[in-house]
């Protein structure tokens, strides 16, 4: 264990490290609740259809059976949703997706919860379908909402871009397409839900927001949330995806329902077919450069999928629009972003939130601009950076984060230059590329940003954190005890986290938008300084000694002689007095009015960005088209690193989620009508597809307001994986794959259409 002293930075081992590893960590799946009971839900074997009928009456007669609920029973508001209440508990008039729930099954057993909901006999209308964006938004389309297939449309201009088109030299214009992605976390979407005596109701959750949760169900339930306790237990993965999971107000539902203990867990099926996914878009580019390599104009056009309901996707499409001209100065800009809805799987967050799809593209075209150029990708890169005091098009002027971004592009420009070197395996080509990336921290402009959380001195002398956010498996625990015992001068094994209960917690916002780390450390810090003075009040009291007499360090109250005293000595009298000594501790992402630009849509725009680059190595057999990753390395500028074992683990996730991303993924429709549902068919990488040599560079360029300098750091690391290894398989086949993944198919295509390769 580190001292005080030296934490910040430190590979503290994470706390739950153990229990993770030896199984005996409790998620919500594994809690074992007395008299409990089962639901399953009845889904929608249609993409779009009208429900015409619903005959539940042998589903009832099934022994077993306690309840069979439809969306007239629900006793409160019918939908729910994240930013837009579009989403019904169980559907009403109309199925708009695959796999929809439209029956709920409560059951003594889960088997029988399961043979009850084949009983249920449901009756469609076959509406047709509509799958695709662009023909989404066609007049005669089939309509997915009465509002019509629009849901969101956002532009992006700064300049004039007819006068930076007439001054280029050189202009590419290209399509580029990224598919529907799954989280694919471990722990599929699950709950229990408790209804209690008093009428009130406790749940369980894998949850990033727990507190919106708790509104959602209250709302649903047509009670007021101080009758709704959610809880959260160790949770299997999110990634985004368990923003706007729908079981946690189902399994509530059922639970208040039938006076009772519910659970209910979603089979990996259930899992692809109805709960979030990365967006699926289209994207169409125009970007003008002058001979050499200046960048004048940029016009995107974004179509992004949806699916069936809204879910985050204002918000994404938000994000993704501000991040089509990646980290480059382009002094003209036109972007369009069209979120649409169609009758595929709804879409909402997942890790780089629009980033990753927006730099596919940008990524790509700037290597391809650089073909025209005849330049060194490098090089039209070193060009056209931002800096800091840029300009942004959305008119916010880059920051000091910014000066990272050069050094990354140095350290990859020579990282690329030293994997050249390596000579190809027999019957393979070889090639190296790279990307850059920025990812925004924050949920954005006109937004509330705040994370608020408690601090608590225990009898014992350990400091309690009442943590209002969840831990997705990340170590946002481990980083806010590190912060806070830094902060106390106390030792990393004397900062404890409470389990995260919204009766007892403040509420800390949501886990997401690489902001948590920044606002929770800023409030362990503000907090911290709050313990100190309320620990030397409470002294005062107790010593009959003025306050200002008494200093604090090292968890000890020091006396003007130098003597000391033991904070749990006042700990424990305050504790006996019911009057525990405990402060809040909140911070708010800034949003300062000289530095904010209030011209664009709530959400828009981020001000604070993180930057990266990512060099892939790549070996390809042209005859095959199969591709294999040898080396990679990513450059990441953490502003300040905190826990090195932990910061290590999120760039390596990141890189082999982003792997998944430029290779394998793709939760498509077959030509039988069924969704890609399993992982027989939807390839994730395993260890043996990681690259035998991954390099992990960690810059420091601080946050000035960042806790100890930090900034964000979970969603970048996914997103300059793909572009950097399409780049390198350009580079080694000279051909080049417009549309994630870059699957042996597309290669083989690319090569007959393109070139001849040369191979060793």
């Amino acid at each position: 264990m580190s001292d005080a002293a030296t934490l910040i930075g430190a590979p503290e081992i994470r706390k739950d490290a153990a229990g993770k590893a030896t199984g005996a960590a409790q998620y919500v799946a594994d809690l074992k609740l007395p008299e409990t009971t089962f639901a399953v839900a009845v889904r929608s074997p249609h993409h779009h259809a009208k429900i015409l009928s619903i005959d539940t009456t042998q589903a009832k007669q099934y022994p077993g059976v306690m309840a069979v609920l439809t969306s007239a029973d629900v006793p409160g508001v019918k939908t729910f949703g994240s930013l837009i209440p579009d989403q019904p508990v169980l559907a009403m008039d109309e199925v708009r997706h695959m796999g929809e729930p439209v029956v709920l099954i409560v059951a003594e057993s889960l088997d029988a919860a399961k043979k009850a909901a084949a009983r249920v006999n449901t009756e469609y209308e076959s509406l047709p379908p509509v799958f695709d964006p662009i023909s989404a938004l066609e007049a005669g389309s089939p309509v997915v909402h009465p509002g019509g297939n629009l849901l969101s449309r956002f532009n992006l201009d700064s300049g004039d871009l007819s006068t930076g088109f007439a001054s280029a030299d050189i202009i590419l214009e290209e399509d580029f397409a990224v598919p529907r992605i799954s989280p694919g976390y471990m722990e599929t979407e699950n709950s229990s839900a408790r209804y209690n005596a008093d009428g009130s109701l406790t749940i369980w959750v894998s949850s990033q927001e727990p507190f919106n949760d708790r509104a959602a169900i209250a709302s649903v339930l047509g009670l007021d949330a101080e009758k709704v306790q959610v809880l959260t237990t160790v949770i299997g993965g999110a990634f985004g995806g368990k923003e706007d999971s729908s079981l946690q107000v189902m399994a509530a539902f059922a639970a208040y329902m039938t006076r009772g203990t519910v659970k209910m867990v979603n089979n990996r099926r259930e899992s692809f077919q109805a709960h979030p996914k990365r967006h699926p878009a289209k994207i169409h580019l125009k970007l003008g450069a002058k001979r050499d390599g200046t960048l004048v104009a940029l016009q995107g056009t974004v179509w992004m999928d949806t699916g069936a309901y809204a879910s985050y996707g204002p918000a994404v499409g938000s994000l993704l629009t501000e991040m089509v001209t990646g980290p480059y100065r382009i002094p003209n800009v036109s972007v369009e972003t069209n979120v649409v809805f169609t009758n595929s799987p709804y879409c909402g967050a997942m890790r780089g939130f629009g980033s990753p799809q927006a730099h596919f593209a940008i990524e790509s075209a700037m290597d391809m601009m650089a073909q025209r150029l005849r330049m060194d990708p490098a090089d039209l890169r070193a060009k056209n950076i931002l800096h800091a005091g840029d300009t942004l098009p959305s008119r916010v002027v880059v920051n000091e984060t910014g000066l990272g971004l050069e050094r990354c592009l140095q350290v990859a420009r020579e990282t690329r230059d030293r994997f050249a070197k390596k000579p190809a395996s027999p019957g393979k080509v070889s090639g190296v590329g790279f990307a850059l990336a920025m990812q925004s921290m924050g949920l954005g402009a006109k937004v509330p940003d705040i994370s608020n959380n408690g601090l608590e001195w225990l009898p014992d002398g350990k400091v309690l954190i009442h943590l209002g956010a969840p831990d997705l498996g990340q170590g946002l625990i481990t980083v806010a005890e590190q912060i806070t015992a830094s902060a106390l001068g106390l030792p990393f094994s004397q900062v404890v986290t409470s389990q995260l209960d919204t009766s007892v917690v403040p509420d800390g916002g949501v886990t997401c938008a690489s902001r948590m780390t920044y606002l929770v450390g800023n409030a362990m810090l503000c907090g911290a300084e709050a313990l100190k003075k309320q620990l030397l009040v409470d002294a005062s009291r107790a010593i009959y000694m003025p306050a200002e007499s008494l200093t604090y360090s090292g968890g000890n109250i020091v006396l003007p002689d130098g003597s000391k005293f033991p904070a749990a000595e006042f700990a424990s009298r305050a504790a006996e007095s019911g009057q525990p000594i405990q402060v809040e501790a909140a911070a708010e992402f800034p949003y300062p009015e000289d530095k904010t630009p209030t011209h664009l849509p709530v959400g828009m725009p981020h001000i604070k960005y993180v930057f990266a680059a990512q060099v892939a190595r790549v070996e390809v057999d042209p005859e095959l088209g199969t591709v294999e990753v040898t080396d990679l390395a990513a450059i990441h500028d953490l502003g300040r690193v905190i826990n090195r074992l932990t910061a290590e683990g999120q760039i390596e996730g990141g890189v082999s989620m982003g792997l998944g991303y430029a290779l394998y993924e793709d939760m498509f429709l077959k030509p039988n009508g069924q969704w890609v549902d399993s992982f027989t068919e939807y390839l994730l990488p395993t260890t043996c597809e990681m690259p035998g040599n991954l390099e992990v560079t960690m810059l420091e360029y601080p946050e000035l307001d960042g806790p100890y300098g930090d900034k964000g750091l979970a969603e970048i690391t996914v997103v300059p994986t793909a572009p950097a290894i399409a780049n390198a398989v350009n580079n080694a086949v000279n051909a080049r794959v417009m549309s994630l993944p870059i699957t042996p198919e597309k290669i083989c295509d690319a090569i007959k259409k393109n070139s001849t390769v040369t191979v060793s």
